[in-house]
């Protein structure tokens, strides 16, 4: 034993046979004999000066110190254990660097990678938020996702939803518990926009079917989504808003739809990747999981649309 510091092989036989209160039962944990358990514990109570253990009636009994003793070695033992875990781990895992939108990264990705995870736990995903061209001959990014009319110059890919509605949602609380607004309503409401939905609101109103008048001196301005977003969560106002955005304030609850109409989104999601990354086999494994991330998502907005319909076709036929 070093000055000071015991064995770890001594205190490893100390904590086990602390926790079984047994010589032999700590043997066996160890894959030891019962005699170099023995052993060890007592190098370790001549090293420290202290009885660990008392012997009450042939029975093995932690003294007061001993009980002290073993409560915090345990912890330090347990750590040892998680670091050892965390750090082969670490070593074994593949990381991918993922450039993503800001809020589709918040809004829709993040909160789906617990399934990726479990699926691929050698897989570690580094994302960094970018709203703007990545060219990956000058990045270390092995892959982006962003919206955008066209994929971005000299990036191969392909458009993951090409078809997202821009819908007018706002909190529950301004709606007073009706469903759909009137458009001279909506109209009166403060309107929240996005710089990159800049035109959203004139093509809304003007296809609407309904005349919906804007008041400029409630309109409210944000740089990014997520902005927006959290803004109409706290009942600022009504915005327009990508569905693909807002799918999780929706099913919560904490967004309503306040008008049947809805335009469509003039930006495409795009996944792109380096020509040279098509066939390296941890971004084809993340590339299908979000594939079937994508198709899950469709469908629940298929079965959410279809039950919708027919609640208005019955209220209506009623």
């Amino acid at each position: 034993m070093r000055r000071g510091v015991p064995s770890l092989s001594a205190l490893q036989a100390f904590e086990a046979a602390a926790r079984h209160e047994s010589f032999s039962k700590a043997a066996i944990e160890l894959s030891q004999t019962h005699g170099a358990v023995c052993k060890k514990v007592n190098e370790l109570e001549a090293h420290l000066g202290i009885t660990l253990f008392e012997r009450v009636r042939q029975r093995l009994v932690l003294s007061a110190a001993g009980a002290e003793y073993a409560r915090r070695i345990r912890v330090h033992l347990d750590q040892i254990r998680r670091d050892t875990v965390d750090v082969v781990r670490k070593q074994s895992e593949v990381p991918v660097e993922l450039a993503v939108g800001v809020t589709f990264a918040s809004q829709w990705l993040i909160p789906r990678l617990h399934d990726f995870y479990e699926r691929n736990p050698d897989i570690q995903l580094h994302i960094m938020g970018r709203d703007q061209p990545t060219f990956f001959d000058d990045s270390s990014f092995d892959a982006a996702i962003y919206f955008g009319q066209a994929l971005w110059p000299a990036m191969p890919g392909r458009p993951l939803v090409n078809d997202d509605k821009i819908l007018a949602v706002c909190a529950p609380s301004l709606t007073n518990g009706r469903g759909n607004l009137s458009g001279a309503e909506i109209g009166a409401m403060p309107w929240i926009h996005t710089r990159d939905l800049p035109r959203a609101w004139l093509s809304w109103s003007e296809t609407a079917g309904t005349r919906v008048i804007e008041h400029d001196a409630s309109n409210q301005h944000y740089d990014m989504f997520i902005m927006a977003i959290n803004a109409a969560v706290s009942g600022l106002g009504v915005a327009l808003l990508p569905r693909i955005l807002i799918d999780r304030e929706l099913r919560t609850g904490a967004l309503v739809q306040v008008h049947p109409h809805a335009i469509p989104n003039p930006e495409t999601v795009y996944y792109s990747f380096p020509e040279q990354k098509r066939d390296w086999e941890p971004l084809r494994r993340f590339d299908q999981w979000l594939g079937a991330a994508i198709d899950e998502y469709r469908d629940g907005w298929g079965r959410r649309e279809r039950i919708k319909a027919l609640e208005t076709s019955t209220f209506a036929s009623g």
